[in-house]
């Protein structure tokens, strides 16, 4: 090898290291930062313990930039949201701001987040958010994860508000989720979502319910009796 061919292999290999170190360094510290939210709370007390993660979560996030899961996990933190009954105030508004902008990203650089679609849903018909459409949030949440387990209650309470539950697909989607919650001895999860639904939600589960386990249906409604 002569002299520059062995100068410009060492140049190359010395910046083919650099590039590969830095990655390193870049994968690392969102990896030491990140507060480990694999999954989407799904309940008030899971969710007011993500919340005290927020900080680090959304720390991890910055570092990885383009990672659409570390986003996902931030956005996690405020699914404390669903829950709280405060309906105004600055603070709140701060919150939601940063809840959607989190979850925008989450779901634009890692689509195939079902729990990331499922929050933006929830909190889109919450607080009556104009843009994302929740009826379509809620969709890629079927599409992306229609057999995560841990979704399935959650997805059925934010189904049952929605007043695009008309929609023939995802009335689909939303007796398939009865059925597996039925299936695995579920029930106190249809029960929590038949009182908090709409009427037209509430008709939609006797109905659904009917063809599936007849004998629950009368178990449904005494509990709003």
């Amino acid at each position: 090898m002569n002299q520059p061919s062995s100068i410009n292999f060492r140049v190359a290999t010395f910046l083919l290291a650099t590039v590969l170190g830095t990655q390193c360094i870049w994968l690392l510290l969102a990896e030491f930062s990140r507060p480990g939210i694999d999954y989407l709370p799904t309940d008030p007390h899971s969710a007011a313990f993500a919340s005290l993660l927020r900080n680090d979560a959304t720390w991890a996030a910055w570092i990885g930039v383009i990672r659409g899961d570390l986003w996902g996990e931030s956005g996690f933190t405020y699914s404390d949201l669903l829950w709280i009954n405060s309906s105004s105030g600055s603070e709140l508004t701060k919150s939601l701001d940063q809840a959607r902008d989190r979850l925008d990203r989450a779901v634009r650089y890692a689509p195939h987040q079902a729990g990331a679609w499922l929050l933006l849903a929830g909190l889109a018909s919450r607080y009556r958010w104009s843009k994302p459409d929740p009826a379509e949030a809620l969709r890629m949440s079927y599409y992306t994860g229609p057999s995560e387990l841990p979704l399935i209650p959650l997805r059925l309470l934010v189904a049952v508000h929605l007043d695009e539950l008309a929609d023939n697909e995802l009335q689909q989607f939303a007796r398939r989720d009865l059925r597996v919650l039925i299936a695995h001895q579920e029930k106190p999860a249809v029960v929590q979502a038949y009182q908090s639904a709409t009427p037209a939600g509430k008709h939609f589960i006797e109905q659904a319910v009917d063809e599936i386990d007849p004998t629950f249906v009368e178990s449904l409604r005494a509990t709003v009796q």
